[in-house]
Parts: structure tokens; sequence; C-alpha cells
């Protein structure tokens, strides 16, 4: 895709036009998926830097951390729309369309000269985990700034997505829950016989869903999975690179494999049961069997059913029948 170039010095006043910026590229996904191992594998390669910038959606919420405190989550689309209420661009001649455009314009333009400086790599990939309600302007605002980009689309079984999402929130709106009493508190005696409630289950199924669907759109994108890379990371790659137009060989792999192991990224092995709340919580596929009940299978069923038989996930809705009517997880 392409971008405007840095804002202009010339005596003409001029607003340049477009440059390419073809090794600019993305990876969609909904959160919880792997887009941060898939990141910091490409990250081994000698050609690619990959990192968050969070450009677009006009988003902005405040949310807890798990130590108690507050922080805002804004993209630069939103924070440039609040920057632009109190700025004169009338004065240069503007009207707040225009300011926002060519300023979006040139902070990418800036954006992608100074990684591409500072890191000495050619290609940038940008790992987006749109914000719930934004993924359709994200996927429009990319195609406007960055027409001739490449996208990848991550999935993941949406239950991983929304028992990894679940453990992720729980220092951070659990309260009051028997998960947060259960893997918090730990008091002994609790008993946690449902892990999920309807809200979290509808937020993050919501989350699931949306990048998923909204990526139908894409002309030509690649579609990966993450059981795809823990089954063999190097097949996966290699088509990643081999998308992006970015040469390799078997020695890059390598390093990029072993860049992004679990146990580098979390310090624990594979499965490790004894950092539940921990970021890289088990890496493994298939976890949701141990917290999904009955109801939780129906509910889930209930809002993505269809979509989790349309990605072969499963063949029919059978997959609820297997599940127990309630957990009996006892914190001794």
């Amino acid at each position: 895709m392409q971008s405007n170039a840095e804002f202009s010095d010339s005596d003409s006043g001029s607003y340049p036009e477009k440059e390419n910026s073809s090794k600019f590229h993305f990876i969609i996904s909904a959160p919880r998926s792997g887009s941060t191992w898939l990141a910091k594998a490409l990250n081994g390669h000698p050609d690619i830097y990959s990192t968050e910038t969070r450009l677009f959606g006009e988003f902005c919420e405040i949310w807890p951390n798990a130590d108690g405190s507050m922080t805002p989550r804004i993209t630069f689309d939103e924070f440039l729309k609040q920057f632009s209420t109190h700025f004169m661009y009338e004065e240069m001649g503007l009207n707040q369309k225009q300011f926002t455009e060519r300023f979006q314009r040139g902070f990418i333009s800036f954006l992608k000269n100074f990684c591409q400086r500072q890191t000495q790599k050619e290609f940038i990939v940008d790992k987006i985990t749109p914000y719930l309600g934004t993924t359709n302007l994200v996927l429009n605002r990319i195609d406007q700034y960055f027409p001739d980009s490449k996208a990848i689309q991550l999935i993941r079984d949406g239950r991983d997505v929304v028992t990894s999402g679940t453990f992720d929130w729980i220092l951070k709106d659990a309260q009051g829950t028997d998960r947060y009493s259960f893997f918090v508190e730990k008091r002994p005696g609790v008993t946690m016989r449902r892990f999920f409630d309807d809200k979290v289950l509808r937020r993050w199924v919501s989350l699931w869903r949306e990048p998923i669907e909204a990526y139908e759109n894409v002309a030509a994108g690649l579609v990966i999975r993450y059981e795809g890379m823990k089954h063999n990371q190097g097949e996966v790659l290699s088509r990643v690179f081999e998308h992006l137009s970015c040469p390799f060989n078997s020695k890059i792999l390598d390093g990029c494999i072993e860049r992004a192991t679990f146990e580098k990224m979390s310090g624990r092995t594979v499965g490790d049961e004894n950092a539940p709340l921990a970021d890289a919580r088990k890496g493994i596929s298939g976890d949701w069997k141990n917290y999904f009940t009955r109801k939780d299978g129906e509910f889930f069923d209930e809002l993505a059913g269809q979509l989790l038989i349309d990605l072969g996930y499963e063949k029919n809705r059978d997959w609820i029948l297997t599940l127990p009517n309630e957990l009996a997880f006892v914190c001794e």
C-alpha cells in the first residue's frame, strides 16, 4: 500500500502525494490469538521489523491494569481527532478533515522511515488486534493509507481465545466472581462450578468474531492458524515470508523459531499450570475444554456456533454434548 511522503519544505508549499510503502504490512487477529508470538518470530528475520502501532480505530477508553492502576487505551486516529480540536488549521487554509488526513499521512511516512532507519530493516509488519467495534474502520484506513500493503489474518479457536481472554482480564474486571475467588484470592474451600459468566463470554466471542468476519472483504490476504503454528511453525512462517515477498532460507527460519519459543517468551515450559494469570499463560491448544460447562458451550454456540463450524474447528454442534454440567474446582 502507499502513504504520503513527509511534509515538504519546498518553497512551493505544495503537499507531496503518495510515496511507495509496499513494504509496510499488517497482521489482523483477535486478541489472545498469538499475534505477539508471531511478531516475535518475524523479528528474527534480518529484513523484518514487527511491532504494534495502534494507528487506526478512533478508540479511547480508560482500562484497569493488573496492579489496580488505570491507563488509557487510545489509537492514533483518536488522538489526532482530539489534537485537531484545538489546532488552528484554518490559518493553514485547511479544514479539520484536510488537516487530520495530511497530518496522518505525514506521521505514517515519518513512522515508516523512522522504523526502517532505526532497525535497518526493509519490511515493517504491524500487528493489529482491533478494539471492539473498530475493525471495519481499521481495514478501511489500511486501504486508504496503505493500498499496496499485504494482510495476514491469524485465527485461533474461538473457545481458546475466550478462555485466554477471560484469564487475561481476571485482575481487571472479575472481582466478585468465582474465578476471582479461586485464582486470585485463593480462598481455601472455595468451589468454582463455572469459570465464565455470560457477560465475559459475550465480550470475548465478539472480539473473536469481529475481525474474522470483517476480514472476509480483504482481497488476496493470507490466512494462517495459531494451531498451524503450534504444529509446524516453520511451514507457517515460510508461507508468511512468501506472501510478503521477503527472501528467507532454512537458517533464517530456525532463527525465527528459536527467537519466539514459549520458554523464551514466558520463562516457563509449555503447559505449565503454575502461572494461570501470566500474559503467556500455557502456550497450548484446546485448553478451553478444562473450563467450559454445558451452559457455556450452549451460549458460545448461540453467539458463534456456525462460525466455529465454518472455520473447521468442529464438524457439528455435538461438541457441546461432551461438556460437563458444572466444574468441580476446589481451592485447597
